[in-house]
């Protein structure tokens, strides 16, 4: 992987994220909380010029968390947020309008490394967890396995690090003795000989990783925007699940993977985008009575508060 020229295309694309973007009548902005294969058919549906088949003019933004993503969408900046669905829990409970309205991948691809001299999660207590941010998927990922394997969440340091590859770093220098990856870093983990604690697929195999969210008032103001962003989208995954070789390429231009990587990528992810949209609750569900557990959260959110329901419904069998 070519690591400088993907860091420098994240930084640049960080910068666009933390100024005011422009708008336009047609503009959408949509904001990726990481570059990561399971956005994969969002890469090819800007490509192949779906969008712009329905008349739109997509933007399509960089974040290096979750957290930083929720948050330019609360302040306006971005439309349309491609990120983790647990994470607008306790935006929703604080009474932003935020609403999950179309899943992106229903794959738990997440895993936790540690040092070579960790050989279970129960050897956590007291040892330095790598998180994107607070109040992000990998803090609520790691706190349940935490949890599972029999280590209370206060008994370790969770440091707020950013973005995959940079947890990945901290892990490889030593600064942390832990942090949770996903492909293609959990491959790289392994060729070092760090130690795999423990797979989240064992907690939640029902999972939808990745949607798109967006404000409630603004999926009212503009449905008919919302429906030919759907529209487009789903050429993208059709297109993406019908053409590997298109996607091997789209993983090597954004992501940065080898050749061997891309395909192993797609080979992985290529399933798991739903053509219906489908939003598997399991992770919200979680989610919420975690976040009650640790008390940032007050009380019960159901899942009509947390999910938009009617694009799924009304295109999901299209």
């Amino acid at each position: 992987m070519r690591w400088r020229t993907v860091w420098f295309a994240i930084l640049l694309l960080i910068d666009v994220s933390s100024i005011k973007l422009p708008q336009a009548d047609a503009r959408i902005v949509v904001g990726v909380s990481t570059v990561n294969v399971a956005f994969l058919p969002i890469y090819l549906t800007q490509d192949k010029g779906f969008f712009k088949d329905e008349g739109l003019d997509v933007l399509v933004v960089m974040f290096n968390a979750g957290a930083t993503n929720l948050q330019a969408v609360i302040g306006g900046d971005v439309q349309i947020m491609a990120g983790g669905v647990p994470e607008t829990v306790l935006a929703r409970a604080s009474g932003v309008d935020v609403k999950n309205f179309w899943a992106i991948s229903n794959l738990m691809p997440f895993q936790i490394y540690g040092s070579r001299s960790m050989k279970t999660l129960k050897e956590g207590k007291g040892k330095k967890f790598a998180i994107s941010r607070f109040g992000s998927l990998s803090e609520f990922l790691t706190r349940s396995a935490l949890r599972h394997s029999g280590v209370d969440p206060k008994d370790v340091t969770m440091l707020q690090i950013g973005a995959t590859p940079a947890r990945f770093t901290t892990l490889a220098s030593g600064i942390v003795d832990a942090t949770i990856l996903w492909f293609p870093v959990t491959e790289r983990a392994k060729a070092v000989g760090m130690t795999k604690l423990f797979d989240l697929k064992e907690l939640y195999p029902n999972w939808t990783n990745v949607g798109f969210v967006a404000r409630e008032a603004w999926l009212a103001k503009e449905k008919e925007q919302a429906v030919k962003f759907l529209r487009a989208y789903q050429r993208g995954v059709k297109h993406t699940r019908e053409n590997r070789d298109d996607g091997i390429r789209a993983l090597r231009k954004y992501v940065g993977l080898d050749a061997t990587e891309a395909a192993a990528g797609y080979d992985e992810y290529r399933d798991s985008f739903p053509l219906d949209g489908r939003i598997l609750d399991a992770g919200i569900t979680a989610t919420v009575e975690q976040e009650i557990e640790t008390g940032r959260l007050k009380g019960k959110v159901s899942l009509n508060e947390m999910i938009d329901y009617s694009f799924i419904i009304s295109m999901g069998k299209k």
